[in-house]
């Protein structure tokens, strides 16, 4: 079979998944086992006002139901992110104005607010799949909507909501390359083509999004 740009590739895992030897999650069995549910939010933008986990505890073969107020109480702090690519092909960047690249905090689970479709408020484990999923239904969340957006453009733009309140929407704002040798290179240039390209979900923390020129 050849190999390279414009040919297939064959496929090397179906034989096994095909005979019935693939191996998932659901396989395996230990002994004290236990399962875990995500309660995850259906706003893109939110305000967390109480959760009410009672009932859920109290559903049978319910070990725990943890909230951010729990992981917090426990001293866990959000999980730590690179700010700039370690690995010599990746550019470094730098925000233009000399200022430090800010890092959005990222929560195991939501505590104040929730930023994303999806963004996990709680998390429930117990002793079968089944009841993870039934106690995971009865977590009550109050929320208060708040502004969402759905274009990056818009973020930018006065008075755009924030998603925290003491960073801004843009956090990092970086220029590479050697401005004036491109400027030359376009001007010497027999035909130039204009456009904008947006390279959605790239850079993201938390709903933010990257665009470049």
């Amino acid at each position: 079979m050849q190999a390279g740009i414009g040919h297939s590739v064959r496929r090397k895992e179906d034989a096994r998944l095909l005979t019935g030897l693939g191996r998932y999650s659901d396989d395996f069995n230990l002994p004290g086992q236990a399962y875990g549910a995500v309660v995850r939010s259906p706003h893109a933008h939110a305000r967390i006002g109480a959760i009410d986990t009672k009932t859920a505890r109290a559903t049978p073969g319910v070990l725990a139901v943890l909230t951010g107020a729990d992981a917090a109480a426990d001293g866990l702090t959000p999980i730590p992110h690179l700010t700039a690519p370690g690995t010599p092909p990746d550019i470094v960047l730098h925000n233009r104005d000399g200022s430090a690249v800010r890092v959005v905090p990222h929560h195991v689970l939501s505590t104040d607010r929730v930023r994303h479709v999806g963004a996990a408020v709680a998390f429930v484990i117990t002793e079968t799949a089944m009841a993870a999923k039934d106690a995971a239904e009865k977590v009550i969340v109050e929320y208060e909507p708040l502004p969402a957006l759905t274009d990056a453009l818009a973020a930018v733009e006065p008075g755009a909501p924030h998603l925290y309140d003491d960073l801004p929407n843009i956090m990092i704002d970086a220029e590479v390359g050697d401005a004036k040798v491109t400027a030359d290179a376009f001007a010497r240039a027999a035909y130039v083509t204009r456009l904008d390209t947006r390279i959605n979900g790239v850079t993201r923390a938390d709903g933010a999004a990257c665009r470049r020129r």
